[in-house]
């Protein structure tokens, strides 16, 4: 393997990001030519280029015999990683990893395998991340606070004591000792202090002003009381990571190996928690695997090789919706009431019709419109989540918007790109997105709505400054009124139909009954740190208890 000065790899990096931004990390079937147009160069210099980026571990390019043959290419490393790269403050050098000489490691545990339809990107901390990676975030990275399946409240993680001002501006952060990085390298509080002041005042951690570190407490000043920072804090997006080496972490796993066909964590022996029985868990990617993005099976060794009972487990905490431009102004209301009437009904036939999908909860289902008439655009401009259930809908709306006159021209936007910076929503007439919901589901909807791009396109700035200032109002208030005001804000931009809920995707996770203690976080991942197999059950016998 090549080795690169920072700015050889710097330069490498930003024709990387070329490929990234016009193709995403999904597959693609591409000429040389394509290829070397996107990165702005001769064809020779796209396939020395190529290969760089392969020995890297950024893509996967997979070349074809014959004159004109179209490769296999696609992007590895998502624009989280990216970002981490192009701003780390250090310069972009192999980094050894220094492990402390008392390190004692015991491979004892049981594995467990995972199928999953595409690479993994590397578990960098990023509000763009999507729903896999956001659970390799939680089982790698530790926050000062930390979500388990079964609570909505968060538990206390990296900080042990977490004291509050009488007022809720000053909160203390007591800082457990010993804790090490999976690279072996010892905990500096300072080292969390840098990571933490990456987000104050962002959307992230709105409120707060100032980190002071003092010893191992770490002091967070606030601008205004918030009753919701202990779930900011627990946000796997917003995982306290290394500060010069994004990947590694304080989680209860660790990184082991990865490659384009493999992910491969292994129990941290320095995690201050519990220690996972699990010792080792494998993310299988081969390319030719069907795409089943809601579905999530796991494997013990013996399941692998033969059929076993199994158990399904399932939920459904996300939705879709469809959100129009009221600013561009191209749709009269009475043709955006024909466009959404028309998706409804298609919503509703298709969440009948596919397994994956559900009825919406009681909270998010939009009020009843009366019907009305009025003569289509003759073109629209749609973006849309790139999943295969709206790509579904999206064909169904088209062919019924032609039928009455109206040619449209559809935008995907996946799941690591959609809220990154883009003008392009200003071109677009109406969206039809999904919003997952988190440990706490009314949060989620905060969440969403702080890092939202396309809703300040779609309302207006002024608008959508004013929902701002309403969520922070609600931020101040009561921990016991802020899941009532958040429906209640909901109901609101659902009745002016800012936003009208369409349906909900249903996940599910199938594992072999001899898997026990399966708790399971947000959207079907299972808490690796709590599973276990019984052995006897595997094998056919019976388990004695004490009880």
């Amino acid at each position: 393997m090549a080795y690169y000065t920072a700015v050889q790899k710097g330069s490498l990096l930003r024709r990387y990001n070329r490929l990234l931004s016009r193709y995403s990390t999904h597959r693609h079937e591409l000429g040389l030519a394509q290829i070397a147009d996107t990165l702005a160069c001769s064809s020779r210099y796209a396939r020395s280029l190529l290969q760089e980026m392969q020995e890297e571990g950024w893509l996967i390019w997979r070349s074809r015999p014959g004159r004109g043959a179209l490769g296999m290419l696609q992007c590895r490393m998502s624009i989280s990683a990216l970002e981490n790269m192009l701003d780390s403050p250090s310069p972009i050098t192999e980094v050894k990893p220094v492990r402390a000489p008392t390190d004692v490691y015991s491979s004892d545990g049981f594995r467990y395998f995972i199928s999953f339809y595409r690479p993994l990107q590397a578990p960098v901390p990023s509000i763009h991340t999507d729903r896999a990676g956001r659970h390799i975030l939680q089982m790698v990275h530790a926050g000062l606070t930390r979500h388990i399946p079964e609570q909505v409240e968060p538990v206390p993680g990296l900080a042990h004591t977490i004291r509050v001002s009488d007022d809720g501006l000053s909160w203390h952060f007591m800082l457990r000792r010993g804790l090490v990085w999976h690279n072996g390298e010892p905990l500096e509080p300072a080292q969390l202090q840098e990571v933490l002041r990456r987000y104050v005042g962002g959307p992230g951690l709105p409120h707060v002003v100032e980190v002071i570190q003092q010893d191992y407490v770490l002091i967070m000043h606030l601008s205004q009381p918030d009753v919701m920072l202990r779930y900011r804090l627990a946000s796997p997006v917003y995982g306290l990571a290394h500060p010069q080496i994004g990947s590694i972490g304080l989680g209860p796993f660790k990184v082991s190996s990865h490659s384009d066909m493999q992910m491969t964590l292994t129990r941290a022996p320095g995690w201050y928690g519990e220690t996972p029985q699990a010792s080792e868990i494998v993310y299988n990617t081969p390319l030719n695997v069907a795409p089943l993005p809601a579905a999530v099976r796991l494997d013990t060794p013996r399941s692998l090789l033969m059929p076993e009972p199994v158990t399904t487990r399932d939920n459904a905490d996300a939705f879709y919706y469809v959100s129009f431009n009221y600013l561009r102004g191209r749709l009269s209301l009475a043709q955006q009431s024909v466009i959404r009437l028309i998706t409804l009904s298609l919503s509703r036939a298709l969440a009948e019709r596919e397994e994956t999908l559900m009825p919406l909860p009681a909270w998010l289902q939009p009020e009843k419109e009366a019907s009305t008439q009025a003569l289509l655009p003759g073109t629209l401009n749609i973006a849309y989540f790139r999943s295969t259930e709206m790509k579904k809908l999206v064909d169904e709306l088209v062919k019924s918007l032609r039928y009455r006159g109206c040619t449209v021209n559809t935008k995907p936007i996946s799941v690591t790109h959609w809220l990154l910076p883009d003008e392009s929503w200003e071109e677009q007439d109406l969206c039809l997105g999904f919003l997952r919901l988190e440990q706490h589901e009314t949060f989620s909807l905060e969440e969403r709505y702080r890092h939202s791009v396309m809703w300040p396109w779609f309302w207006g700035k002024a608008p959508w400054a004013r929902g701002l200032r309403l969520l922070d109002h609600i931020d101040a208030g009561p921990v016991t009124r802020y899941s009532q005001r958040m429906k209640r804000m909901m109901r609101y931009v659902s009745a002016h139909r800012w936003i009208v809920p369409l349906f909900a995707q249903r996940y599910r996770l199938v594992t072999p009954s001899c898997i026990h203690n399966v708790f399971c976080f947000p959207q079907s991942w299972p808490d690796f740190t709590r599973i276990w197999t019984d052995e006897r059950q595997e094998e056919g016998g019976t388990t004695l208890s004490s009880e």
